[in-house]
């Protein structure tokens, strides 16, 4: 906290810098705040969802949408979305394509079905946004597994299906292959194959990604009534 109680936040409004200043009133309910929060009482948290409630004009205004739309606004890089219902049962296709999103370190996010953040019977909450941090393949005496790592951002609640923190089908080998470990930390696995069937679609955004791209801005002005149109040549691919 700084004593002014004053910040200032740089997002990105079709691809434009743009800096939003908020203070530090956060609302509250029953003494904590009433939105988005840090479990160690971070500040930033609740700082950076009231800067992007002023930029869309109110908190109620910011309560659904998908990933992609904070992640193009926080980074000002590219993001798309690829939803479930267009894998078309292909899903080793979508597998080879998370692979490669996770080779280049894309930020990978996830979207469920539904609204309202009610919890089923799965442990999958509904109408809720899931960050996909890795993608592993491991042979098993069945045959080799294709499975997601995702995590819930409300660092507890999990998908209580296959390969479940508690499952049985673990080995101590295999946990410590990917990493699971047997604790409601919001951490999971599931297979590919339950993961297209529980989320809605998947977000992927090229912040860290180590694949080149080119882009630039420019501003138009132009009256609200009247029809901008553009024109591009790309020299290359």
């Amino acid at each position: 906290m700084n004593s002014a109680g004053i910040y200032l936040v740089d997002l990105y409004v079709n691809g434009v810098e743009t800096p939003v200043i908020v203070d530090d009133w956060i609302p509250t309910k029953y003494g904590r705040p009433a939105f988005a929060s840090s479990g160690e009482d971070e500040l930033w948290v609740c700082l950076l969802e009231k800067a992007w409630a002023k930029l869309h004009g109110s908190y109620m205004a910011t309560e659904g949408g998908l990933p992609t739309m904070a992640s193009t606004h926080l980074s000002g890089v590219p993001s798309y979305d690829l939803e479930h219902s267009e894998i078309s049962g292909d899903v080793d296709g979508f597998w080879a394509r998370l692979c490669r999103a996770d080779k280049h370190n894309f930020t990978i996010m996830s979207a469920t079905h539904g609204q309202g953040e009610n919890v089923d019977a799965s442990g999958i909450v509904s109408g809720h946004a899931y960050s996909l941090i890795s993608v592993h393949q491991i042979d098993t005496e069945s045959g080799p597994v294709r499975l997601c790592k995702l995590r819930n951002p409300w660092g507890s609640g999990e998908w209580k299906g296959d390969w479940s923190d508690e499952s049985e089908l673990w080995t101590p080998e295999l946990r410590e292959q990917v990493g699971c470990l047997e604790a409601d930390d919001g951490i999971f696995h599931m297979t590919v194959e339950d993961y297209v069937q529980q989320y809605e679609s998947t977000s992927f955004c090229v912040e860290h990604s180590e694949v080149e791209y080119k882009h630039s801005i420019s501003e138009v002005n132009f009256k609200k009534r009247e029809s901008a149109f553009y024109e591009f040549e790309l020299p290359e691919d």
